[in-house]
This record gives structure tokens, C-alpha cells and sequence, in this order.
């Protein structure tokens, strides 16, 4: 019998955060036909497809979004939003770029925000109910990052044949007697 406490959808997310040199972060617009806040301006990212990293996400989401190709410089956050019967870890990824890029991406459109243009701006028009305090946070100072190589993939699916994997796997399992 499982125990409903932990029958609920976990997800995981990654937000990328795009600074450029004049200290601006990249927001994009949602497309009008997107499933989540429609025409709100949040930070590029998503969800992981099945058997895929969080850095591979992030690249792929990165190059979708914005046309960028980047090394994340780290993790700034991750926030926990328990929903009803879901939970979402949202990976805050920093990327700082050296120069003025041309956006180009699946996003409806996009602008550069400093302090001044975020505290304006209303909670309403933001993607994530979390983006503005973030954002504000971040861009008042507070800039302290971990390594992305915090987070270790450990892909499961592709040990099948790893003799070790096997023997440590079958020694959980319960013996007939």
C-alpha cells in the first residue's frame, strides 16, 4: 500500500537569469497561445524533457528562447513553490554576457530591466508571482551564486549494464526466502 502523503507531481525548472553589461536582466514575453501566463514578462526557461539534465535544459532553453550560447556562471536560487498537489524546484540560473546580443527566440517579444524599470513595474505582469522580489533582490546586490557543478546527474537509465550499478541496485531488493 503506498502512502498518499508522497502521491503528488514533483517538477523541476530552469529560469535563467540573462545580465548585461550595463547590469539589465533580459525579460522575455510569453506568446500569446502559451498555457502559462500569456503575454506576462518573466525570465527564459522550463521544464527538462524526459532523461534530461538541468544543464542540458538550460543550454537548450538558452539557445530556444534567446538564441544564446552560454555557460551558466551558477546557480542564484532555487525557489520551492508547493501547489495543491505539486511541487516545483525552479532553478535560478545566472548568465552574464559581455556585449549587446540580438534576441532571438520563440518568445513574443523582450526588454532589458534595471531596478528602476522592475520596481514599476506591476505583479500582474510578471510570469512567476516570485519574479519581482527575485529580480529585485538580485539587482540590489545580493549576487551570491553557486557553481552549477552543485548539481551532479547521476542518469540512472543508461547504467543497466554497469556491473557495480547492478550490484548495489540488487542489493535493495527483497530476497524470497
Amino acid at each position: 500500500m503506498s502512502d498518499q502523503r508522497y502521491e503528488y507531481r514533483k517538477t523541476n525548472v530552469v529560469k535563467i537569469v540573462v545580465e548585461n553589461p550595463k547590469g539589465k536582466i533580459l525579460l522575455i514575453q510569453e506568446p500569446e497561445d502559451n498555457e502559462w501566463m500569456p503575454g506576462h514578462w518573466g525570465l527564459p526557461g522550463g521544464k527538462p524533457f524526459l532523461k534530461e539534465s538541468l544543464y542540458d535544459a538550460f543550454k537548450r532553453k538558452l539557445k530556444g528562447e534567446v538564441g544564446l550560447e552560454a555557460e551558466p556562471l551558477g546557480i542564484f536560487r532555487i525557489e520551492e513553490l508547493l501547489i495543491d498537489k505539486r511541487t516545483v524546484l525552479m532553478f535560478i540560473v545566472v548568465v552574464r554576457i559581455d556585449s549587446n546580443i540580438e534576441v532571438k527566440g520563440e518568445s513574443n517579444s523582450h526588454k532589458w530591466a534595471g531596478i528602476e524599470e522592475i520596481k514599476k513595474m506591476d505583479i500582474t505582469e510578471f510570469s512567476e508571482f516570485y519574479n519581482k522580489n527575485l529580480l529585485l533582490e538580485y539587482l540590489s546586490g545580493n549576487r551570491k551564486i553557486v557553481d552549477f557543478i552543485l548539481i551532479e546527474t547521476q542518469q540512472y537509465y543508461d547504467m543497466q549494464k554497469n556491473k557495480e550499478y547492478k550490484r548495489w541496485k540488487g542489493s535493495g531488493e527483497k530476497q524470497d526466502s
